[in-house]
């Protein structure tokens, strides 16, 4: 009988300090949730300031028209740099074509690149891009100063850059037009000043 009593205290002194553990456990995921800022374009410090006019230039697309970037226009534009040996990239090009259409009024989507011909006409027919802007060259990544891919640059309208980042994911592509409708650079610029702010 003894034996049983104490291995039922013995039982609810280990619930209860469960308990203690999950609650804390608990606390510490609130705390951390709090902390984690949204994920966002990684703007990197170089090239075009945003919210400054973007640099224009006239390139020609794969079927030798002419392509316009950052000129005052009656739609914004969505520069997506890219590579055909780049997987993420590819992995991109579904949510930027349905972004497309999403945004069809507003934006033109501009798929710009560079290299080997053959493997971009291969790019383009694997992913169904025959209808899409699509320049290959060096003139708009050289003017604009991308270093790392995927990157994209949304200039607006009137031929101001608004955001620009790494992007890895549709949120981080989204959160470009995030970062345009609050007038910051990138969802990471908007966090550094609230938390500046708080202090």
């Amino acid at each position: 009988m003894e034996v049983a009593v104490l291995s039922q205290i013995l039982l609810w002194i280990v619930v209860v300090a469960l308990a203690f553990v999950v609650m804390a456990l608990v606390r510490q995921v609130g705390v951390l949730h709090s902390r984690i800022a949204p994920a966002g374009a990684l703007m990197l410090d170089k090239g075009v300031a945003v919210n400054s006019p973007a640099p224009q230039v006239t390139a020609t697309d794969r079927n030798e028209r002419p392509v316009n970037v950052g000129y005052k226009s009656d739609k914004g534009q969505l520069l997506f740099f890219m590579s055909p040996t780049c997987p993420i990239c590819k992995s991109l090009l579904p949510s930027l074509r349905s972004l497309a259409r999403s945004y069809r009024r507003d934006l033109d989507v501009v798929y710009v690149s560079d290299g080997d011909a053959a493997s971009q006409q291969a790019l383009v027919r694997e992913h169904g891009l025959e209808e899409a802007t699509y320049v290959v060259g060096p003139e708009i990544g050289m003017t604009y100063q991308i270093g790392k891919l995927p990157y994209a640059v949304l200039i607006d309208a009137e031929g101001v850059l608004r955001a620009k980042g790494l992007v890895n994911n549709r949120e981080h592509l989204e959160s470009l037009f995030e970062a345009q409708s609050m007038g910051v650079g990138s969802l990471q610029e908007y966090m550094h000043g609230q938390k500046r702010a708080a202090q």
